[in-house]
C-alpha cells in the first residue's frame, strides 16, 4: 500500500512541475489583461472550509479555451491562472485543476504550483492538460475547468 502512495505522489509532483512551468512570479500589481473568477468561486463545495478556504482565495483563473500555443502546442486548451500570496509569510501552493465536459463531468485533471512565493507577490502562467491526464473522454470534449484543491504551505 505504501509503493501505491509514493508511486501517486511522484506522478502528482511531476505532472504539477510539467504542468507548471508557465509561472512567472511577478507584483500583485499586474493584471493578466483578461477578467478572472475567484477560484473559491469554481471551486467544488466539498473542497472549501477551513484553512483550504482561506488558501482557495489566492487563486483565480482567467480566460481558458482551445488555442494554438508555443509551449502546450495545437488547439491545446490552455488556462490562464495567478496565485498570490496573501498571507504575512512565505509559502508555497499547489493547486488542482478539473477539466470539464458539457455535462460538467470531469475528464482529467493537472496541477500547478508557486513556489516560495513571498506576502504580497503573484505567480502567473499558463497551463493545459496532456493528453495522458485526460482518462474520461477525449481532449476535445474540454468546455470548463475549475479549481478543484488548493494547499498552502509554509515556505
Amino acid at each position: 500500500m505504501r509503493r501505491v502512495g509514493v508511486y501517486v505522489g511522484a506522478v502528482v509532483a511531476a505532472a504539477a512541475l510539467v504542468s507548471g512551468c508557465g509561472g512567472a512570479s511577478e507584483d500583485a500589481a499586474d493584471g493578466l489583461g483578461a477578467p478572472s473568477a475567484p477560484a473559491e468561486a469554481s471551486a467544488p463545495a466539498e473542497a472549501k472550509g477551513g484553512e483550504e478556504d482561506v488558501a482557495a482565495r489566492d487563486v483565480e483563473l482567467a480566460k481558458a479555451g482551445f488555442q494554438d500555443h508555443d509551449v502546450w502546442g495545437t488547439g491545446a486548451y490552455v488556462t490562464l491562472y495567478s496565485i498570490t500570496n496573501r498571507g504575512e509569510e512565505t509559502a508555497s501552493y499547489f493547486v488542482g485543476l478539473e477539466f470539464l465536459d458539457a455535462d460538467g463531468d470531469v475528464l482529467g485533471s493537472t496541477g500547478v504550483t508557486a513556489d516560495k512565493l513571498g506576502p504580497g507577490k503573484t505567480s502567473k502562467g499558463d497551463t493545459a492538460p496532456l493528453e495522458a491526464e485526460i482518462q474520461n473522454g477525449e481532449m476535445k470534449d474540454i468546455r470548463s475547468v475549475r479549481v478543484s484543491a488548493v494547499e498552502r504551505t509554509p515556505a
